[in-house]
């Protein structure tokens, strides 16, 4: 054999040594570090990862543990860049790919994490849970067409896969009872051995359906079943909500905050969309995203923990105390971070908008630490709004209250009080819209919101249902659709079966 035949052999020979050889101390060491990972010792597990890198032992799994604890200590750039160090050593690292693409859909960079979720499903088509989530996030651009492919695909290989039958069902219209996807959801429905967390997707699921074609009593006895198993999950009872709204109505008054002498942030960026879920918040956000000074953050959460954090401790049982107690700093610093937090998401808009509806609990802290910042409460009939939060399957662990209907009409009462008296503490400074009035008269009631926010009239802003960008609350459909009048007055038809509900609000009137 000549000399430049060997020379292939030899390559190839080279090419499939190890890349990383690792001393049986440096094992050792790797056991520990995801030992100390798995266990909450990030620091330790940190090191130690370091440690390895540094000695030139930098696996795919290694870069990816290490991600993942940058990620989880507010570190995500560095993140992505130890997800893709894993991918240079092996693009096929399914941990790295599946976590870049999420990082990438959180960012907002859309185009990549679609690209990463396909590179997956190439890579693992056995993978449902990648088309699954790929699914998801073209649901969440308004591609139901897509995403409806997608979750059919998911359904035809794991039949049993109950997510991808309540996402389906939440963008498939259903005519009539003879709907084939019906027909398979009840057919799974039925089995004893269903569990529990597998029962409520589809009972929510089929409820969906039911009121699609207009079989409300059947529709509701798939829900009762849904929220009675969420509503064991939380065992939610309403005293906690009702002595932190009674805390906030007794600390934040206007002769107390009239006495406070705080270094206020005077941006006026931020726009506050807050009120009951389901009360339009996605619609309003929605409607104002089309301007063209805005940006849209959707939910953040941003304000609620900083102001748990800064104000509510264990020590005074997550209660709000006398506004002397907290020194000036904690005001100003709640202000600086949010718009510091803010500002990474989008540099260039003008204006903002958080539409995280429980920041109606920190109406008062927003206007001593951004006194700018507008404020939109979004108000919608009663009975409509708890009727279409107690169809929601929510994500979220947020929404304890919601899976039952006498908690549900008693948090609505407080909601009420508590916006009640931001009014009296706050004159003018709550801009209320109405939910009714927004969806039979859409144009006075936008320029009345554009003017509320201090922003110039669009034309764009009526066509809200022709904007893309992300949407990703229970919303994701109502908002890509033109403005409807549909769901006015739907609690009616399930009046027999909502006493409970209507028994609390009446208390409440």
């Amino acid at each position: 054999m000549s000399k430049k035949q060997r020379k292939p052999k030899k390559k190839f020979q080279k090419r499939l040594k190890p890349k990383h050889v690792i001393s049986s101390q440096q094992s050792i060491r790797l056991r520990q570090a995801v030992h100390a990972q798995s266990t909450g010792n990030l620091g330790v597990a940190e090191s130690d990862y370091r440690a390895l890198i540094a000695e030139k032992i930098g696996t795919p799994q290694i870069y990816s543990n290490l991600a993942m604890i940058c990620a989880q200590t507010a570190r995500r750039g560095e993140a992505d860049s130890l997800w893709k160090k894993a991918l240079s050593v092996d693009p096929r690292f399914l941990d790295a790919r599946m976590n870049l693409a999420d990082s990438c859909q959180q960012n907002g960079d859309t185009e990549k994490a679609i690209r990463h979720y396909e590179r997956v499903i190439s890579d693992h088509p056995e993978l449902v849970l990648a088309k699954y989530l790929l699914g998801n996030l073209l649901r969440s651009q308004g591609e139901f067409g897509q995403a409806s492919d997608c979750y059919q695909q998911v359904m035809t290989r794991q039949p049993d896969y109950t997510q991808a039958h309540f996402s389906y069902a939440g963008i498939h219209k259903y005519q009539d009872g003879a709907d084939p996807h019906i027909v398979t959801m009840s057919k799974l429905y039925e089995q004893n051995s269903l569990s529990a967390e597998n029962r409520v997707y589809l009972a929510f699921a089929l409820a969906k359906a039911f009121e699609d074609i207009g079989e409300y009593s059947r529709a509701f006895k798939y829900l009762e079943t849904g929220n009675q198993l969420r509503h064991q999950e939380f065992d939610y009872s309403i005293e906690g909500d009702r002595d932190l709204i009674q805390s906030i109505i007794q600390t934040f008054n206007r002769e107390d905050i009239s006495q406070l002498q705080v270094n206020a942030q005077v941006s006026k960026r931020p726009i506050f969309i807050v009120g009951m879920p389901r009360s339009g918040t996605s619609l309003v956000e929605k409607i104002l995203s089309r301007h063209s000074d805005v940006f849209a953050a959707g939910e953040l959460d941003y304000i609620f923990a900083l102001g748990t954090e800064l104000f509510l401790k264990e020590s005074s049982r997550f209660l709000f105390k006398s506004l002397d107690t907290y020194s000036k700093g904690k005001f100003e610093a709640l202000g600086e971070t949010y718009l510091k937090k803010i500002g990474m998401l989008d540099a260039k808009a003008g204006r903002m908008t958080d539409k995280m509806p429980f920041n109606m609990m920190m109406v008062g802290l927003i206007k001593i630490a951004i006194p700018n910042a507008k404020i939109i409460h979004c108000v919608r009939e009663a009975r409509d709004t708890c009727l279409s939060v107690y169809k929601q399957n929510f994500a979220s662990g947020n929404y304890r209250f919601a899976y039952d209907l006498k908690s549900l009409g008693q948090f609505h009462n407080q909601y009420q009080l508590l916006m009640k008296h931001w009014h009296s503490v706050f004159p003018g400074e709550i801009y209320d819209i109405a939910y009714e009035s927004l969806t039979h008269n859409p144009e006075p009631e936008i320029r009345k919101l554009l003017e509320a926010c201090d922003l110039e009239w669009q034309e764009n802003c009526l066509n809200f249902e022709k904007g893309g960008g992300t949407v990703k609350t229970a919303s994701f459909y109502q908002v890509r659709q033109p403005m409807y009048t549909s769901s006015v007055n739907l609690w009616e038809q399930y009046r027999e079966n909502l006493q409970p509900l209507l028994d609390e609000l009446d208390k409440g009137a």
